[in-house]
């Protein structure tokens, strides 16, 4: 069984910064004690390693109101993929990990 894997964070503080820094980012949405956000992260840990070219942060969303107002974030967990700055596709619930893979493969 593959262990959870703790993303590096980012937060309204920082958000900005990262997002124009790195080409490809994937960020995943979650809350504290979200059974269904700890699903998604182990479905993400799965495939994330065919991707070496994307970096992959977590925003909380009880930390970080005004990404969460701006990327109208409603619910969790989200997965959002950005290009360049730009999302490009966002993954609402729990994906399977083998439709995360072709997710995102197909933007890469």
């Amino acid at each position: 069984m593959i262990g959870i894997i703790e993303y590096a964070k980012v937060n309204d503080d920082n958000f900005d910064r990262i997002v124009d820094s790195y080409k490809n980012l994937l960020i995943l949405f979650t809350s504290q004690n979200c059974g269904y956000c700890q699903i998604a992260k182990k479905n993400l840990n799965q495939v994330i390693d065919s991707f070496p070219e994307i970096l992959v942060y977590e925003c909380s969303i009880s930390n970080s109101p005004k990404i969460v107002e701006r990327y109208q974030v409603s619910s969790v967990p989200i997965l959002k993929l950005f290009i360049e700055g730009k999302v490009v596709y966002t993954a609402f619930g729990i994906r399977e990990s083998s439709d995360l893979y072709y997710q995102i493969k197909s933007f890469l």
